[in-house]
């Protein structure tokens, strides 16, 4: 009886598999060396790739200045300390950002809303300039050197002119708003050259001198020492804030404390600059709605919008961030953007034509 196949003793013979040749070997060893060699260049290029991000990238698109919801990211800040026509100062530019971002949200319960139209006349008006017209092709010109010279891009640059039309408006009506009449006080001051002088003063003063008497032998305010110290009647706002605060809190007759007139300036060589004199004040009335002259409404009207802007800065959540996104502005933010803002103005200086046809008009633009 014949044997089953499946059975140790009847298994056929397994065939044997030829060796790899020679060949074969030096093919498999370069295949591997090429998928070695591709694989080392992909590792390269992603470092590569990631370092160009984490230094040319990421840090522009991180950002600087937060307001609530908004926020500015340093490569568009940058290009802001760029062009600030005041010079390229950053904690400026940081402060008149801050303020365009609360005027940007205040803007619609003041009834501001500037359209796409609004910003392409004012951009035609900025070309236009003195002349009586501009063509097309004139202003094409002139649009694409703003480009050029400032390094917005066309979004970034009708920003710009957007929130300056804001702060314009919001200006405006707050101006229309100021009253004629403010809350003032009948002010006179004694003005001397030094702390101790002015201490003086107000001792005699409290022990029941006359302060126009005192005046008149002490002030070296040429403009109201003969008239005893008399400033005559002065609404509180219309005064610097330092002085405001404590004029307002001053009871009938009574002189204040000595007040710096300035603040100190040692780089000049004016030795009033570097020392600055003193004040003290007395009020002799007050009036809570006196009519203002022209002179101070305008005043009044200059002032509203920062006033209104300082006042908008205590509702606010405003934050300041630094190159690392965490623990806030530091020195070393202000170190790479200052080197960053070196670097882009080499980049754009070669073109002296355009950078003077520029300059010209930027301001009309721009905040």
């Amino acid at each position: 009886m014949p044997r089953a196949i499946d059975q140790p003793g009847n298994r056929l013979p397994r065939q044997s598999q030829d060796s790899p040749t020679p060949q074969d070997k030096d093919k498999k060893k370069k295949r591997n060396t090429l998928l070695t060699a591709l694989a080392i260049t992909l590792v390269i290029a992603i470092v590569a790739s990631v370092g160009y991000y984490l230094i040319y990238v990421m840090p522009f698109q991180r950002v600087i200045i937060k307001v609530g919801n908004d926020a500015i990211k340093i490569d568009y800040f940058l290009k802001r300390v760029l062009n600030n026509p005041n010079g390229q100062d950053i904690w400026s530019t940081m402060e008149t950002v801050t303020y365009e971002l609360v005027i940007k949200q205040e803007a619609p319960n003041y009834g501001i809303n500037i359209t796409d139209a609004d910003i392409d006349k004012a951009l035609r008006d900025a070309a236009q300039g003195t002349n009586e017209s501009i063509t097309d092709a004139e202003f094409n010109e002139w649009y694409r050197q703003q480009l050029n010279y400032s390094t917005y891009s066309k979004q970034q640059f009708r920003e710009v002119v957007k929130r300056s039309l804001e702060m314009q408006k919001m200006g405006q009506v707050l101006s229309d708003r100021v009253p004629n009449t403010a809350e003032q006080g009948h002010l006179w001051s004694i003005i001397v050259s030094t702390y101790d002088e002015a201490v003086a003063v107000k001792t005699r003063a409290d022990g029941g001198e006359d302060f126009k008497i005192l005046a008149k032998e002490l002030s070296i305010d040429t403009s109201t020492k003969d008239n005893g110290g008399e400033m005559g009647w002065v609404p509180f706002d219309v005064l610097d804030a330092q002085f405001a605060n404590i004029v307002y809190g001053l009871d009938i007759g009574v002189c204040s404390d000595p007040v710096m007139v300035s603040q100190p300036d040692p780089s000049s060589s004016d030795p009033t600059a570097q020392n600055p004199p003193y004040v003290v004040f007395m009020v002799s009335e007050k009036d809570v709605a006196r009519q203002v002259t022209d002179d101070q409404l305008q005043i009044l009207k200059g002032k509203a919008l920062k006033d209104w802007l300082n006042s908008q800065m205590n509702t606010k959540t405003i934050e300041f961030h630094g190159l690392h996104g965490t623990g806030g502005y530091d020195s070393e933010t202000e170190a790479w953007l200052s080197y960053q803002l070196q670097r882009m103005t080499k980049a754009i200086s070669g073109s002296t034509s355009t950078s003077t046809s520029t300059s010209t008009t930027q301001g009309q633009a721009t905040p």
